[in-house]
This record gives C-alpha cells, sequence and structure tokens, in this order.
C-alpha cells in the first residue's frame, strides 16, 4: 500500500515524511465518578459510545506513542469500539474485555495490550488516588508502560495504516460547510446518564466539549476538550442476550458533520468490523473531513429527540425532531 505523506489520523502534513507506525488506541473511564481524565486532551481523535447502564466509554486515538503522557483512567474493551481499532490497525490499549469484545479480537487475531494479563508490565495503579475513588477508576498507561507491553507481546509497531477519514488535502484551504445550517451550539444525551454538549469558538475554530453539565477537561493539561471536526452518528442501539452490554449496529446510518460553525447532514457506513468508516453526502458521494482532531459520537436513533443545535428546528427521518437550542 502506498505510504502518503500525512497523518493518518488527522490528515495533517508530516513535514514530508511517510507514515510508518501504527496508531495507538486506549480505553478510557468516563464514568461521572472516574474524572478527572488524564491526557484525553493530546488524543487526535476521540470515539464515544454508550456502554452498560447508559455510561459512556471513550476511545482515544493517538497517532504517535510519544503523545501518550499519562492517560487515563483506562477501562476494559467492547466490541462496538474494536470495530473502529481495526480499520484503523491501531495498537489497542485496555484492561479486561466484554466476552463479545473478547470473541471479536480472537476472531481477527488481533493482538491487544490488556492490563488482565500485562498488569503492572503496562499500567500503572495511582494508590494515592484509590484513596477517594473506587479501584477501577485508578489504573493509568503511558508510552514507556505501553512500549514495555508491546515487548512482552512481540506486537509489530509498523504495518498497514489506513487513514481514518477521506481527508481533505492539508495543501488546500479547508472545504468550509458554506451550504450548511448554523451550529454554534450542540447539545444531547447518549442515555439518562450521561449528557454531551460542544460550543462553537470562533475565534480558534474549534468546538469545546461539555460532559455531565460541566467543561470536560483534561486534569493533565488543565484544558478543556476541543475538535475541529464533530461527526455525530446514529444507528440502532440494542442489548446483548445477556441483557447488559450494548450491540451496535454499524452498518450504515444518517448522521451530521459539524465544522466552523456550520452542520451539514451525512451518510455513513461501515460493515464488516474490519471495513473503514466512510461519511458521504445525502446524496452518496463522499465527502472530504478536514484536517485536525475529530471527536466520532454515536448515538442511538432514539435519543435524537434529546439532540438541539443552534436555533433551528430540523425534521429527522423517524419523526424525531432536532429541537431549538435554548
Amino acid at each position: 500500500m502506498e505510504k502518503r505523506e500525512y497523518n493518518y489520523i488527522t490528515g495533517e502534513s508530516l513535514g514530508g515524511q511517510s507514515a510508518t507506525n501504527r496508531p495507538v488506541a486506549i480505553m478510557v473511564d468516563n464514568s461521572k465518578y472516574a474524572l478527572p481524565q488524564y491526557g484525553i486532551s493530546s488524543a487526535e481523535i476521540i470515539y464515544e459510545m454508550v456502554t452498560e447502564g447508559g455510561i459512556t466509554r471513550l476511545m482515544a486515538v493517538y497517532s504517535d506513542l510519544d503523545d501518550v503522557v499519562l492517560v487515563g483512567p483506562v477501562r476494559s474493551a467492547r466490541d462496538q469500539f474494536v470495530q473502529f481499532v481495526l480499520p484503523l490497525n491501531a495498537i489497542y490499549v485496555h484492561i479486561g474485555t466484554s466476552i463479545y469484545a473478547n470473541d471479536m479480537l480472537n476472531f481477527y487475531h488481533y493482538q491487544d495490550i490488556d492490563g488482565l494479563y500485562l498488569g503492572v508490565t503496562s499500567f500503572d495503579f495511582d494508590r494515592e488516588r484509590e484513596k477517594t475513588y473506587a479501584h477501577e477508576h485508578c489504573w493509568f498507561t503511558k508510552a514507556n508502560l505501553i512500549r514495555d507491553g508491546i515487548a512482552a507481546t512481540g506486537i509489530n509497531t509498523t504495518g498497514n495504516l489506513y487513514p481514518a477519514f477521506n481527508f481533505a488535502d492539508y495543501k488546500e484551504e479547508p472545504v468550509l460547510l458554506e451550504n450548511g445550517s448554523d451550529a454554534t451550539d450542540i447539545a444531547y444525551r447518549y442515555s439518562d446518564y450521561t449528557d454531551v454538549a460542544f460550543h462553537y469558538n470562533a475565534d480558534d475554530g474549534k468546538y469545546y466539549k461539555d460532559t455531565y453539565g460541566s467543561a470536560h477537561m483534561d486534569a493533565a493539561t488543565g484544558t478543556q476538550l476541543s475538535f475541529d471536526n464533530v461527526l455525530l452518528l446514529n444507528t440502532t442501539v440494542s442489548l446483548y442476550p445477556d441483557g447488559l452490554c450494548t450491540s451496535f449496529d454499524l452498518s450504515q446510518g444518517e448522521g451530521m458533520y459539524f465544522y466552523r460553525g456550520k452542520y451539514i447532514p451525512v451518510k455513513w457506513s461501515k460493515g464488516e468490523p474490519e471495513n473503514p468508516l466512510q461519511i458521504t453526502d445525502t446524496e452518496g458521494n463522499l465527502i472530504e473531513i478536514n484536517v485536525g482532531k475529530s471527536y466520532v459520537g454515536i448515538i442511538d436513533t432514539g435519543m435524537l429527540s434529546t439532540l438541539t443545535i443552534a436555533g433551528a428546528v430540523q425534521t429527522v427521518e423517524g419523526g424525531n425532531d432536532i429541537q431549538a437550542a435554548e
């Protein structure tokens, strides 16, 4: 496969160098009782999806292992996230798995960094934090620990690389959503437990994320999470036969792409777990995602009634309305 001279996770220039090293994807605890988190503001893509009990989990993706200074708290794998790890060929870092994630990793013979087996080889336990936090909210990792896990498992850090999106050319001007609708404020709920909001800052062209009614902060840097691109994709979310773990239909669906205070409706498709995410316009034409950091949120279609964008009421398929923001 041709090596492209840009960052496969952000689409940004690599200064004439070719991308060779596999990205790293780390599962991060996102319950209210796990906050604050560390190291997630340097992630170049964050995926968010609901897991058990309406709690979401984050998957933070880094193109460069050196950017993993201290990340956590680290939690277990879920199969819906594995399906985004596979097409990126990312080194997957987590502590434990659901049975469905474990089955998928085994089916694809996919080597990972699992704290259930590697323990302190690849993860640090914060005993000071444990004084006020539950045990499961106290595990962290960083670059040198992940490298120790790579050495212990024999994982190859190079290999085929695949772009996260169909990126716009970094040598050209950004693709502005000139015909899009205004979207300076976005708010919605993944569940009765988890709410999310984004606020556009015209000064730097980024969307700043809130969660649980407050700014979503990285305690390591003291900065709020911010993104150039926000993709909100909807699909059917149900429960597996165990009645606990969530099952996502990741074949195809509809959604919205937000960029620089505007949004357009999009369609998305994926299909098999190893297939990449494709984003198209409503006519099915592949669109270009602008370079920079991205947020990908996948929401149950049934929760679209909680979505508010700027000021306009939009109608979505299925009879749900996107309400005017207050």
